[in-house]
């Protein structure tokens, strides 16, 4: 893919009275209409850092049908101004061709405009695979080289997003998540007695594989949605038949198994993982069909929902920031009123 647009600009570094000229990638178009009938468009813009509302009035869909989710829009001097504590860009349909554009997408780089986790994905896998060589049981380690170690797997889950709009809810979100809560889970298990590290290792690895299966993602709009078997099932119990399809298949049919010196997997060690994965929501009311019942399940789960909870507070605050810190704003993410603590730059 040719990159004849360079990228200068970012959604996180826009501020109010900030003037835009750089490339954004369309999320959403919603014709609305205002109190006096007329029609106006609330486009969504985005790159990988975060978006912006775009105010589109007089808005006309048959004239403008190409502007629509997945094309990249050309922005020139328009200047960002604040609406009830958010940001957002205004601009007449009439300008049209001058003050926005649709933009050739064989000029963007992708990979500046999908919504995707800012650390480095690289480093991320590296660690999860070192984890894995670093189980000592034997089975969890097959079986978590069942999953990693196979080159497709691997690939789509290192882009997958973690959630369809909650938590971690872009492009390698999954891989950030599952990382996150495997760190929270080595701490615990440093501190606390009766732990089967491994089992909580294969626990936080694949507490949320299901969601390769519960969501679908289209990675060239940085859009995720429910797959029909993650409606009518949850990722809960995808997880679980995955997990259990690849337990039987290394129990049947290794090919490793005449020369391994190591036990394979027993029904307890098998229950004992599956119960980690239904049990991860930890209580019926969020989702788990049971309560965490072992020492590595209460683990895991507290470790899931801090990683959860902490990364809305981290989307609230990054989106918040650009329009100033040392406040308090409200986030759709976590539902209620969040801190949003003064950039260094501010403090400056």
């Amino acid at each position: 893919m040719s990159t004849g647009v360079s990228k200068s600009q970012y959604a996180s570094e826009l501020r109010p009275g900030t003037v835009v000229s750089t490339v954004l990638l369309c999320t959403d178009v919603r014709a609305r209409q205002t109190k006096s009938g007329s029609w106006f468009a609330d486009v969504r813009l985005a790159d990988r850092t975060g978006e912006i509302s775009m105010k589109l009035w007089n808005y006309n869909q048959q004239a403008l049908s190409s502007l629509a989710p997945g094309v990249f829009v050309r922005l020139r001097n328009l200047t960002v101004t604040e609406y009830n504590g958010n940001l957002q860009l205004s601009v007449d349909s009439q300008q049209y061709g001058g003050a926005f554009a649709i933009c050739d997408p064989e000029e963007c780089d992708l990979s500046d405009f999908v919504p995707s986790t800012s650390r480095d994905v690289n480093g991320m896998a590296s660690e999860l695979l070192e984890t894995i060589a670093s189980v000592r049981q034997q089975p969890v380690k097959c079986l978590l080289d069942s999953f990693f170690g196979d080159v497709e797997f691997m690939g789509r889950f290192r882009e997958w997003p973690a959630a369809v709009k909650h938590h971690h809810a872009y492009s390698g979100g999954l891989l950030e998540h599952t990382l996150c809560v495997l760190r929270v889970c080595r701490c615990a298990a440093g501190q606390y007695e009766f732990v089967n590290w491994d089992m909580l290792a294969a626990g936080a690895l694949l507490h949320d594989v299901g969601k390769m299966r519960s969501y679908d993602y289209e990675r060239s709009r940085g859009a995720a949605s429910m797959s029909p078997a993650g409606v009518m099932t949850d990722h809960i119990v995808l997880g679980v038949e995955m997990v259990s399809k690849r337990i039987a298949e290394l129990v049947t049919s290794c090919p490793r198994k005449q020369s391994c010196a190591s036990g394979c997997w027993t029904q307890q060690m098998a229950l004992e993982i599956t119960h980690m994965i239904v049990s991860h929501h930890g209580t019926l009311e969020w989702g788990s069909p049971v309560q965490p019942a072992t020492i590595e399940a209460c683990i895991l789960h507290h470790a899931d929902n801090m990683d959860a909870q902490v990364n809305k507070f981290e989307r609230t605050i990054r989106d918040s920031i650009a329009a100033g810190g040392g406040q308090y704003r409200y986030s759709e993410h976590v539902g209620k009123m969040v801190w949003v603590p003064a950039s260094q730059t501010e403090e400056q």
